[in-house]
Protein backbone atom coordinates (compact mmCIF):
# COMPACT_ATOMS: atom_id res chain seq x y z
CA UNK A 1 0.00 0.00 0.00
CA UNK A 2 1.54 3.35 -1.16
CA UNK A 3 0.94 6.41 1.49
CA UNK A 4 1.05 9.52 -0.17
CA UNK A 5 2.92 12.49 2.03
CA UNK A 6 2.35 15.96 2.70
CA UNK A 7 5.34 18.13 1.41
CA UNK A 8 6.51 21.18 4.08
CA UNK A 9 5.19 23.91 1.08
CA UNK A 10 1.63 22.14 1.56
CA UNK A 11 1.70 22.20 5.68
CA UNK A 12 2.90 25.89 5.39
CA UNK A 13 0.36 27.02 2.86
CA UNK A 14 -2.37 25.43 5.00
CA UNK A 15 -0.88 26.86 7.67
CA UNK A 16 -1.76 30.59 6.44
CA UNK A 17 -4.74 29.45 4.99
CA UNK A 18 -6.01 28.14 8.47
CA UNK A 19 -4.59 31.54 10.06
CA UNK A 20 -6.51 33.79 7.14
CA UNK A 21 -9.60 32.01 7.83
CA UNK A 22 -9.38 31.78 11.58
CA UNK A 23 -8.71 35.43 11.78
CA UNK A 24 -11.67 36.30 9.04
CA UNK A 25 -14.12 34.51 11.23
CA UNK A 26 -12.53 36.15 14.47
CA UNK A 27 -12.76 39.92 12.94
CA UNK A 28 -16.23 39.42 11.44
CA UNK A 29 -17.49 38.51 14.68
CA UNK A 30 -16.22 40.77 16.83
CA UNK A 31 -15.62 43.78 14.76
CA UNK A 32 -18.63 44.56 13.29
CA UNK A 33 -16.96 44.54 9.93
CA UNK A 34 -18.01 43.23 6.75
CA UNK A 35 -17.05 39.87 5.29
CA UNK A 36 -15.09 40.58 2.46
CA UNK A 37 -13.39 43.46 4.54
CA UNK A 38 -12.86 41.21 7.45
CA UNK A 39 -11.27 38.86 4.89
CA UNK A 40 -8.93 41.73 3.80
CA UNK A 41 -7.73 43.03 6.86
CA UNK A 42 -6.66 39.13 7.94
CA UNK A 43 -5.19 38.06 4.84
CA UNK A 44 -3.27 41.51 4.97
CA UNK A 45 -2.67 41.08 8.57
CA UNK A 46 -1.01 37.68 8.32
CA UNK A 47 0.79 37.99 4.80
CA UNK A 48 2.45 41.22 6.95
CA UNK A 49 1.55 44.09 4.26
CA UNK A 50 -0.20 46.05 6.34
CA UNK A 51 -3.57 47.25 4.22
CA UNK A 52 -6.00 47.70 5.46
CA UNK A 53 -9.82 49.50 4.93
CA UNK A 54 -10.64 50.78 8.06
CA UNK A 55 -8.31 52.14 10.45
CA UNK A 56 -7.32 50.28 12.88
CA UNK A 57 -8.09 52.67 16.01
CA UNK A 58 -11.62 52.61 15.39
CA UNK A 59 -12.03 49.49 16.13
CA UNK A 60 -12.38 47.59 19.75
CA UNK A 61 -9.57 46.28 21.45
CA UNK A 62 -10.18 42.75 21.22
CA UNK A 63 -9.93 43.33 17.56
CA UNK A 64 -7.06 45.33 17.62
CA UNK A 65 -5.47 42.03 20.01
CA UNK A 66 -6.64 39.89 16.90
CA UNK A 67 -4.77 41.66 14.09
CA UNK A 68 -2.00 42.22 16.58
CA UNK A 69 -1.90 38.10 16.81
CA UNK A 70 -2.47 37.96 13.28
CA UNK A 71 0.83 40.08 12.55
CA UNK A 72 2.76 38.45 14.92
CA UNK A 73 1.66 34.61 13.97
CA UNK A 74 1.99 35.51 10.08
CA UNK A 75 6.11 37.26 10.54
CA UNK A 76 6.90 33.85 12.28
CA UNK A 77 5.48 32.03 9.06
CA UNK A 78 7.66 34.37 6.94
CA UNK A 79 10.82 34.05 9.27
CA UNK A 80 10.63 30.27 9.46
CA UNK A 81 10.30 29.89 5.60
CA UNK A 82 13.00 32.06 4.67
CA UNK A 83 15.03 30.76 7.44
CA UNK A 84 14.50 26.90 6.14
CA UNK A 85 15.09 28.03 2.45
CA UNK A 86 18.54 29.36 4.04
CA UNK A 87 19.57 26.05 5.88
CA UNK A 88 18.58 24.21 2.55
Amino acid sequence: MSRKYLTPWVYFSFTFLFLIITGTILLYLQSGLSFIDSLFTSTSAVCVTGLIVVDTAKLNTISQIIILILIQLGGLGIMTLTSGITVL
